[in-house]
């Protein structure tokens, strides 16, 4: 068993990350603290993003803070019928530079899965772009399992248009 761990722990390190990449950038139309008010607003995510949510642990506490423990709700048809629930904690969380990163992992050091999930913001013209990223790693995502990667593709595409709709009005 212990050097089953250790062949896995090895491949898993090798393997050029990350074994699966989703990235969408986003033009918005308004100001850049508006668009970052609507993104750390962890509670009222479901107002603009009906394919996943953010849960802070214990509590959706504005603002959400780096090292917290963490909750991510994933609708992945967008039709409120069935959430699964994935344990995150959230890394980066900057006010000053419109950052925010959770990130989750399945067995030793994500050997299995890892997930690592960003939205970035960045000025641009009179408005803000978003661009929003999730790299995969592991053993799972370099064999195409794990999640449904072209559904989460199309769902961060389509959170991004909801966001952006959100802020805009």
């Amino acid at each position: 068993r212990h050097r089953l761990y250790k062949k896995i722990q090895h491949i898993s390190k090798s393997m050029a990350p990350p074994n699966q990449l989703i990235e969408h950038i986003t033009e918005i139309d308004a100001p850049i603290q508006i668009v970052w008010e609507a993104i750390i607003d962890l509670k009222n995510w479901n107002q603009w993003n009906k394919w996943f949510t953010l849960e802070a642990v214990p509590g959706n506490e504005k603002p959400v803070t780096s090292g917290q423990k963490g909750k991510v709700h994933a609708c992945f048809e967008g039709d409120d019928k069935k959430w699964n629930e994935y344990d995150c904690q959230f890394g980066e969380v900057n006010h000053d530079d419109h950052v925010l990163v959770w990130f989750g992992n399945i067995g030793p050091n994500g050997c299995l899965f890892s997930g690592y999930h960003t939205m970035m913001l960045q000025e641009s013209g009179s408005g803000t772009r978003l661009i929003h990223t999730e790299k995969f790693g592991g053993i799972l995502p370099s064999l195409g399992l794990g999640l449904p990667f072209d559904t989460l593709n199309r769902n961060y595409r389509l959170a991004n248009e909801g966001l952006k709709a959100f802020v805009e009005k």
